[in-house]
C-alpha cells in the first residue's frame, strides 16, 4: 500500500489502457528508468502509466522491493476498476459534451411519499404540470456530468473504487463515502432510488448490508419543472425555458460520533422540445458536508 500522500496523487484524465508513444531503447531496458516514468505517470498522467508500470513489473518480476510492492498495488487497483471506466468511456463518442442524459434513468420510479414518523424519515417530492412537463422532469433527473470527469474522478479516489467497485454498469454520480455508504456529488433519479432504498432497507432492519447499524436516516428530494418565458442563471439569459430544479439532503447516523450528510442541488435548463441545454451544478451547498 502507499502513503496517504502518495495514493492523493493517483488521479487525472482520461482511461482504457493505451500504449506511451514509442520509449527509446535505453529506457525499455533500464528497471530504474522504467520505475521513474511508471511513478511520474501515476501521479501526473495514469492513462499513460500502465504500460511502463507493467514493462517494470517483468523487469523486477523477482524483486522483493518496496517500488515493487508499489507498482504492484497500483497496477493491480487500477485493473479491478478498469471494466468500469472503460463503460464510463463508452458512454458518449463526444468526449467534450459538458453533460450526459443517460436515458435509462428516465424509467426510475421515485414514488412521492412523505413518511416523517420515527427514526427513518423519507420525503420525496416532484412538481410537474402535465405529462409533457413530467417527461421533462425525468429527463432533467438523467443528466450527469460529462464522462471524462467521471473518469477523472474515479482515478481520483482509485483505492477506494477498487475496495468497493460499483455494483452495476451505470453512470457515476457519487464517489465511496464514510460508513460504506455513496456520498453524491450530482442529484440524478438514480442517486435518490440508492437513499430511498437504502432508507427502507434500514427501516425493515437498522443492521445494513454496509456493515452499519443505522440509527436514523434522513432523505429529502424535490424535484421541480417550471416553464419560464425569460430566465438568468450565471450571468446566462434562456428565452421560453424549461427549469427542473432538483435538491436532495441525505443524513445517515450510526451513533454518537458515527454519521454523515449533505445536500446537493442541479438546475437544468430544456427548451421547448425537451432538449437539454444547460446544467448548473454551481449551488454552494454542492462543496459541503458533514461527517461525524
Amino acid at each position: 500500500m502507499c502513503s496517504k500522500s502518495i495514493c492523493a496523487m493517483v488521479f487525472a484524465a482520461a482511461l482504457t489502457v493505451a500504449l506511451l508513444p514509442a520509449q527509446d531503447n535505453a529506457t525499455q531496458n533500464d528497471p530504474y528508468r522504467l520505475y521513474t516514468l511508471c511513478v511520474a505517470n501515476i501521479r501526473n498522467a495514469p492513462l499513460e502509466a500502465y504500460s511502463p508500470c507493467k514493462q517494470y513489473l517483468e523487469r523486477t518480476s523477482d524483486d522483493d522491493t518496496p517500488q515493487v510492492e508499489y507498482v504492484k498495488t497500483w497496477i493491480g487497483r487500477y485493473e479491478k476498476v478498469l471494466p468500469y471506466l472503460q463503460f464510463l468511456e463508452g458512454l458518449t463518442t463526444d468526449k467534450n459534451a459538458p453533460w450526459l442524459v443517460y436515458e435509462p434513468d428516465m424509467t426510475i420510479d421515485l414514488p412521492q411519499t412523505s413518511d416523517t414518523e420515527g427514526p427513518y424519515k423519507i420525503q420525496i417530492s416532484r412538481s410537474f404540470r402535465g405529462l409533457n412537463e413530467e417527461e421533462m422532469l425525468r429527463k432533467a433527473e438523467a443528466v450527469y456530468s460529462n464522462p471524462s470527469k467521471m473518469v477523472a474522478d474515479v482515478l481520483r479516489s482509485l483505492y477506494a473504487w477498487a475496495d468497493r467497485p460499483p455494483a452495476e454498469m451505470a453512470p457515476m454520480w457519487g464517489t465511496p463515502g464514510n460508513d460504506n455508504i455513496q456520498s453524491a456529488d450530482v442529484v440524478t433519479a438514480r442517486a435518490v432510488r440508492y437513499y430511498y432504498d437504502l432508507s427502507v432497507a434500514a427501516k425493515a432492519n437498522p443492521h445494513l448490508p454496509t456493515g452499519f447499524n443505522a440509527v436514523a436516516t434522513g432523505l429529502k428530494y424535490d424535484g421541480v419543472i417550471r416553464h419560464f418565458d425569460r430566465y438568468s442563471h450565471n450571468g446566462n439569459t434562456f428565452e421560453n425555458v424549461y427549469v427542473g430544479d432538483l435538491t436532495l439532503e441525505w443524513s445517515f447516523t450510526c451513533g454518537g460520533l458515527c454519521g454523515m450528510g449533505f445536500t446537493r442541488n442541479k438546475l437544468v435548463m430544456l427548451d421547448a422540445n425537451g432538449n437539454v441545454i444547460a446544467m448548473y451544478l454551481d449551488a454552494p451547498v454542492n462543496s459541503e458536508s458533514w461527517v461525524s
